[in-house]
């Protein structure tokens, strides 16, 4: 506990470990004249801490949420790129060229340093390293399938299902980045929430287009 208190008032030498989450977003997005933010530049800010800190990110942004309307698709790409990798067994995240050039608008990068670093400070003060008997790499790729499978719910043309996925991905992603097991468990069961209604919606949404298409007949 006494750790982290002086890596929050602030030093350069502190280790990324040791820094509230917060504080590390708010490092990672800022921006100077001329030295945008960009989703590789994000990616490779913190080594082994960045799939993390990216699944905090790509949480932050369908939880705000701070992107256009129609999103949620891209960011579910990004959770598939990412969930593939993890459960390879990379430590560290690795973005194709063009997403890894991708910069975020002003606006973006505004509206998540004020209000995603706010809604981390409240999450932090909750989380804290705990119940993670396994290492680093086990725990990414433990956590990989939920990734996977939350992207691949927001690929999905259902209402309503960005929100819920963006929560559980936020608590998986402090989980990893401060080793929290409640949190990580927190986020696997809210996911599984998510692949419930995700079951439920498709079946909605199929005896619909049956429905449709036996009218037309």
């Amino acid at each position: 506990m006494d750790s982290r208190a002086p890596a929050a008032a602030g030093s350069d030498d502190v280790p990324p470990g040791e820094l509230p989450l917060s504080r590390i977003l708010d490092q990672a997005l800022c921006e100077g004249p001329g030295d945008p933010v960009t989703l590789g530049g994000l990616a490779e800010r913190l080594e082994e801490r960045g799939f993390g800190l990216l699944i905090i990110l790509l949480s932050l942004v369908t939880v705000i949420p701070v992107l256009p309307p129609g999103s949620a698709a891209t960011v579910g790409f990004l959770y598939i790129v990412g969930g593939l990798q993890m459960a390879a067994g990379r430590t560290r995240p690795w973005l194709p060229r063009p997403l890894a050039r991708y910069r975020l608008s002003p606006r973006t990068v505004q509206g998540l340093r004020s209000r995603g670093v706010s809604l981390l400070e409240r999450v932090e003060r909750f989380s804290r390293p705990r119940w993670t008997p396994l290492s680093d790499r086990a725990l990414l790729r433990a956590s990989s399938a939920v990734v996977l499978l939350m992207g691949v719910v927001l690929f999905l043309p259902l209402p309503f299902l960005n929100t819920l996925p963006g929560l559980a991905m936020l608590a998986l992603g402090v989980g990893l980045m401060n080793r929290d097991g409640v949190f990580l468990l927190v986020g696997t069961g809210l996911a599984g929430v998510v692949l419930v209604l995700a079951g439920l919606g498709v079946e909605a949404l199929r005896a619909f287009v049956k429905w449709v298409v036996s009218w037309r007949l």
